[in-house]
């Protein structure tokens, strides 16, 4: 399955967190990549407003509302996820070559800081206002899961191996991944997945 790098930054409030984030976006949207963006933030707020249909379909008791117009889909999930349940989401939504998460707190998902805040784990690199230098380390990692994505499955049938192209590969693939995340005592990151029978 095809997943995309995940890069989150923190900082303190006022630091250019946001900033950074839109000017990242609009780098590596004009360089041809597609991007997935999330906001984690401590405080109590929400984006759907008191009175609007969608706010009476929760209040009614409604845990998942989509609005739906001629310019965007937005799906509003009354309850709060942790960041590796939304990463999932967002891989179910579409293909992403990244994905930037502001705020980001999580141990696994490796982490840029902006300014003097104490370094969380999994940090690789305090910004320091080189630009170039942040977007050349993130294609990197982009272009490291590009060459692993490309290795194709492998079958063997009775010990010979059965010539796949990518199209069925990943078609094998996802279906094999998709059936599996829903076993209990499945992780959520398979890697590698091994039948015999």
């Amino acid at each position: 399955m095809k997943k995309p790098v995940v890069f989150g930054f923190y900082g303190e409030s006022n630091t250019g967190k946001t900033s950074l984030v839109v000017k990242i976006i609009k780098k590596l949207k004009s360089d041809g990549y597609k991007i997935a963006a999330v906001k984690i933030t401590d405080k109590k707020i929400g984006m759907d407003s008191k009175g609007k249909d969608t706010w009476k379909y929760s209040q009614a008791g409604s845990k998942l509302t989509v609005l739906s117009s001629k310019i965007e889909t937005d799906f509003i999930v009354k309850e709060n996820k942790e960041i590796d349940e939304i990463i999932r989401c967002i891989n179910t939504l579409g293909y992403y070559d990244v994905i930037l998460v502001e705020g980001a707190h999580d141990k696994n998902i490796p982490k840029i800081r902006l300014g003097n805040i104490k370094e969380r784990e999994n940090t690789i690199l305090s910004y320091t206002g080189n630009f170039d230098n942040l977007i050349k380390n993130i294609k990197k990692e982009i272009a490291k899961k590009e060459h692993r994505k490309k290795e194709n499955l492998v079958i063997k049938v009775n010990g010979k191996k059965v010539p796949l192209t990518e199209f069925p590969s990943e078609f094998i693939k996802n279906t094999i991944v998709g059936m599996l995340r829903s076993l209990r005592g499945v992780d959520e990151e398979i890697e590698n997945v091994e039948i015999t029978f």
